[in-house]
């Protein structure tokens, strides 16, 4: 253990007298730079009571004590070592599991998929002896791949709830608003455009035609946004010669843990995500998922004017989809 604050209370009062629950979350993988980012970004969140950051990296005891400097009335704990995994995820609402390299042009899912396995399959394992599931988001790339080998391996421990598990797929949503606002001349955070599919170049798929507030675009823009959505991580990481995206996909991160804490307040919420969900021709699927404190209710569904081309482009990302998840189950077959 690295660093700890003393924060007993597990519950505050807020300005209208109602009772507010907190949170104990945990990053694993905090050192690492997006890891850094994210627990950055959850240090003065006020649904949470204590933050743990974990990483195997040698850099970690100084990223808690910077963290520490931060006024916070959380606790902050610091835990170095495959040895301390298990203290470090015991008492956990939330875990987010950000550790390992972001995926980067000319870095194929394979290679990403090898990169970031090692620290899934132990990160899982571990979770999975824990006496009770917490909400799980996944941000490690390849997300198509790893959520489902990170089920796989959960599923041999009596504690697996599917609803609970998710890959984070929120910055995929932020992005296409966002783009979608810039080209039109409309405040992003009042645009909405769903983005479902799965989380890659080849699997994201926005749906224009469910776009608000709506607006009129040619065939041609289209395709040009959809392109431009779908090779975000692509522009941004030659903007940064090379590196990926980070900080956005901590923001990305950060809506998702709100989303997820409210919903284990018990009000009901929403999240962009990657779960299990066999409703669209493979057995795990992204898009805006409903959630409560038990985790997965359901997710939107989109069945009225879908265009051609938005189906075509689907029909592409769910073949291609498909390969991952079973990608991400042969690995485990393999060993």
């Amino acid at each position: 253990m690295l660093v700890t604050r003393k924060f007993s209370n597990i519950l505050i009062r807020s300005s209208i007298n109602s009772t507010v629950r907190l949170f104990q979350v945990c990053v694993m993988g905090g050192a690492s730079e997006i890891g850094q980012a994210v627990s950055l970004l959850l240090r003065t969140e006020p649904a949470i009571s204590k933050l743990v950051i974990h990483d195997t990296w040698e850099t970690t005891p100084g990223v808690v004590i910077e963290l520490s400097h931060i006024p916070a009335k959380s606790a902050l704990k610091g835990y170095l070592g495959d040895a301390t995994m298990k203290q470090a995820l015991g008492g956990s609402d939330l875990v987010l599991l950000v550790g390992g390299p972001l995926k980067t042009p000319g870095v194929s899912d394979e290679a990403c998929l090898k990169a970031n396995m090692e620290f899934v399959k132990t990160v899982s394992s571990q979770i999975g002896r824990l006496s009770k599931m917490p909400f799980v988001g996944v941000v490690a790339e390849p997300i198509n791949s790893l959520v489902p080998m990170a089920a796989e391996l959960m599923r041999n421990f009596g504690t697996f709830d599917a609803r609970k598990l998710f890959g984070v797929t929120t910055i995929d949503w932020i992005r296409a608003r966002t783009l979608f606002g810039t080209l039109h001349g409309l405040a992003p955070e009042r645009c909405f455009v769903p983005v479902i599919g799965g989380h890659s170049n080849k699997t994201t798929v926005p749906l224009i035609s469910q776009a608000s507030p709506g607006t009129d675009m040619t065939d041609t823009d289209i395709r040009r946004f959809v392109s431009e959505v779908q090779r975000y991580d692509e522009i941004v990481s030659e903007a940064k010669l090379g590196r990926s995206a980070t900080v956005s996909v901590a923001y990305g991160a950060l809506l998702f843990a709100r989303g997820a804490l409210a919903a284990l307040a018990g009000r009901q919420a929403r999240v962009h995500a990657y779960v299990e969900n066999d409703h669209f021709g493979t057995s795990y699927f992204a898009g805006l998922v409903h959630v409560d404190s038990n985790g997965v209710r359901e997710m939107t569904r989109y069945t009225n004017r879908i265009t051609e081309y938005e189906c075509h482009i689907l029909e592409e990302a769910l073949d291609r989809l498909r390969k991952d998840v079973a990608l991400g189950k042969k690995i485990l077959e393999a060993e």
